[in-house]
């Protein structure tokens, strides 16, 4: 009798093991603190159904979702799936602290606490149980079959080198967008899954702006599988629900915690520093701009983490077009001035505009970056250290006049990672006249602009009243016999006499 089940059993776990949705709705559980009794039947909605049929086909998953959906215990279902259905499994998930790693654990405890037909604590299996046990530490959990080598959940917090080491099966990130050292984490992530036809990544959080998050899921091309779970994923949600919330929330934080559609996730209200900046006002194609007369700048923000330098031609109106960029880390100073020099060609640029902080003299040396740049041919010209005069002079050239034209705008393919980098900056939460200096990955192309703008800021004002210039007879004669952009250069030298 024994023997007969512990074959149904094993047959069990080898349907559910092909079945993903069939394992969740027969053998999974949540808690539900809206109900009488806490531990629930998990009754897929049709959204999570969608959803975790999707997270069991695709090896790459980037889930954004509204609040309180139960995705995290989605993804531990499938996790507990994984490594029930097939021995020899490892599961990590990551969290921002410690408290959540843990609480992973636990709820991943109470799923198989809850399928008694299939698993058993060790500690309270029965008397001639034959299948599988499992035992819960903090942060850990192991599952030991008869049959096979155990199969592990180990719970880890963000930390620069977390998950490094070891050789995962599945990856869940929860809340990504709001973990520390995203980045790191991610580099150390990679290798752990990437294995040709295994390793799968499940990562879920609502939406941060400027975030490696964001940066994953609204990137097409980086081979993640996009997830959407809107508010109304929830059936028992409605209009009247949504009103309440909105007015206890208030309207800005409603639409961040409970978004409708992807383009509300990413329009957070208030956030952007920059929400003027669009493709539509700000990109140009190819065309007479620079017909006539331009004085052509180079603006740099310099550090070994990066080197982010942006040519800037400004009209005989004032307009400016950013109309090439340049960004690359651990460049030496010398590389660094040699790529811009290269990169200017035969260009006559007026000045190169940097900020103060390349003056400092380094302790090693007694010399300044900036002395160290005109060594190498790249002469800098010093701009103000007041970032919020800076961030207001960016404010004034970018913001549409009345004709909807920007003064400063972007050549269209020319300045890509300025304009992303202008579109996802943010507001510095305690200081809302300049912007957020993290995500640090988006405030070298700003900085770079910032240095232009904030040594040559856009007029605040209408200009005066013109008066016309007063002109000698050779003047007009030179004029006559000049091209239209030498005419256009004449004037801008002697000034208008028309």
């Amino acid at each position: 009798m024994a023997a007969s089940a512990a074959w149904v059993r094993r047959k069990e776990l080898e349907y559910c093991a092909e079945h993903p949705v069939y394992f969740a709705e027969t053998y999974g559980h949540i808690e539900d603190k809206s109900a009488a009794e806490l531990i629930q039947p998990f009754r897929l909605w049709p959204a999570q159904k969608q959803a975790l049929e999707e997270l069991a086909a695709h090896r790459m998953n980037v889930i954004l979702k509204a609040r309180q959906l139960g995705i995290t215990w989605l993804a531990l279902t499938e996790a507990v799936r994984l490594l029930l259905c097939r021995s020899g499994r490892t599961v990590v998930a990551i969290s921002r602290a410690e408290d959540e790693a843990k609480e992973l654990v636990r709820r991943a405890a109470v799923i198989l606490r809850s399928m008694p037909e299939l698993v058993r604590e060790e500690r309270a299996a029965p008397p001639g149980w034959a299948g599988p046990v499992f035992r819960a530490a903090s942060l850990e959990l192991t599952l030991r079959f008869p049959w096979g080598p155990d199969s592990v959940f180990k719970a880890l917090l963000s930390s620069p080198g977390a998950a490094r080491g070891f050789t995962a099966d599945l990856v869940i990130l929860d809340e990504w967008a709001f973990q520390q050292f995203a980045e790191e984490i991610w580099a150390s992530i990679f290798p752990v899954m990437n294995r040709p036809g295994s390793g799968r990544v499940i990562g879920l959080s609502t939406i941060k702006r400027g975030t490696l998050f964001e940066e994953i899921f609204t990137n097409p091309h980086n081979g993640f599988h996009k997830i959407f779970l809107p508010w109304q994923a929830d059936p028992a949600r409605d209009e009247a629900w949504y009103e309440a919330t909105r007015k206890a929330l208030g309207p800005d934080k409603t639409l961040q915690e409970y978004p409708a559609s992807v383009e509300q996730a990413l329009r957070v209200p208030g956030g952007q520093f920059f929400p003027e900046v669009t493709e539509a006002t700000h990109l140009r194609g190819p065309d007479n701009f620079f017909a006539g007369p331009v004085r052509r700048f180079l603006a740099i923000d310099y550090g070994l983490d990066m080197f982010s330098a942006h040519w800037i031609g400004v009209d005989a109106f004032g307009r400016a077009r950013v109309y090439r960029e340049y960004d690359a880390p651990d460049q030496k100073i010398g590389e660094a001035a040699e790529t811009a020099r290269a990169l200017s060609g035969g260009e006559e640029i007026e000045a190169v505009l940097a900020p103060p902080d390349l003056w400092s003299r380094s302790q090693e040396s007694g010399r300044s970056r900036a002395a160290i740049f005109e060594e190498h041919g790249l002469p800098l010209t010093r701009t103000s250290n007041d970032f919020e005069a800076g961030c207001a002079g960016m404010k004034e050239w970018l913001r549409p006049g009345p004709g909807g034209e920007p003064m400063l705008t972007i050549g269209r393919g020319q300045a890509p990672n300025l304009l992303r980098c202008l579109q996802k900056i943010l507001k510095d939460p305690l200081r809302p006249d300049v912007y957020a200096k993290e995500p640090h990955a988006l405030t070298h192309d700003c900085d770079s602009l910032r240095a232009f703008c904030v040594w040559w800021a856009g007029p605040a004002a209408p200009a005066a009243p013109r008066r016309r210039a007063v002109w000698e007879a050779d003047q007009y004669e030179d004029y006559e016999h000049a091209s239209p952009a030498q005419r256009q250069m004449l004037i801008e030298r002697w000034g208008d006499p028309f």
